[in-house]
């Protein structure tokens, strides 16, 4: 296991798609990828709800569909708000008499998509059964090297301090955040911004 966090577990596979998209996901065989599903914390009958002392409990695959459908969205919706603040950060530095004073990064989200397991049919059975999804996953591109959580979700200023190695991504995606918050009339902005 890669990994658990609050509601999802990661785990490492292997992504080999039949035919090659143009994005980097499964576009080269046997791909490694980190491989999320959702869980809920089961606790032991009869203790509190200690945070360390819990098992993982899997949903239901019509409880997990939903969850793992709305986290996809939340992505691709999240890579469209980065890419307008982007756009109008080119739009205010070409009408710009000066260059900014500092480096615009390049940043992006890790590309992800939806997978789903299915049984295989049995010769001659024509079943209804055989073409639901047996389990959902998430897959995402696998980031091997240590990351940081630049802004926390509860908090629009950045986590690290001036002097840290990152602080200016930091800052820059703080400036992200009042782009998108400012452009959207306050409806939408990208909170939880971590990465390497």
């Amino acid at each position: 296991m890669l990994g658990v966090r609050g509601f999802k577990t990661a785990h490492p596979g292997f992504l080999t798609l039949l035919s090659a998209p143009e994005i980097p996901l499964g576009s080269r065989p046997r791909q490694k990828v980190a491989v999320k599903q959702p869980f809920y914390k089961k606790y032991p009958p009869g203790t509190s709800k200690n945070p360390i002392n819990f098992s993982i409990g899997r949903y239901t695959i019509s409880d997990e569909l939903p969850k793992l459908f709305r986290e996809a969205n939340v992505l691709y919706w999240a890579r469209a708000l980065l890419t307008f603040a982007y756009e109008y950060i080119d739009h205010c530095v070409a009408n710009s008499s000066e260059p900014p004073p500092f480096h615009i990064p390049c940043l992006r989200f890790v590309e992800a998509g939806l997978a789903l397991s299915h049984d295989h049919a049995q010769p001659g059975n024509k079943s209804k059964s055989m073409t639901m999804p047996r389990a959902g996953y998430l897959i995402e591109e696998l980031i091997t090297d240590d990351f940081l959580k630049y802004i926390h979700n509860m908090d629009c200023n950045p986590m690290l301090d001036p002097y840290e190695v990152g602080y200016e991504i930091a800052a820059f995606l703080a400036c992200t955040q009042h782009i998108q918050y400012a452009k959207t009339g306050g409806l939408a902005f990208i909170s939880d911004y971590q990465g390497m």
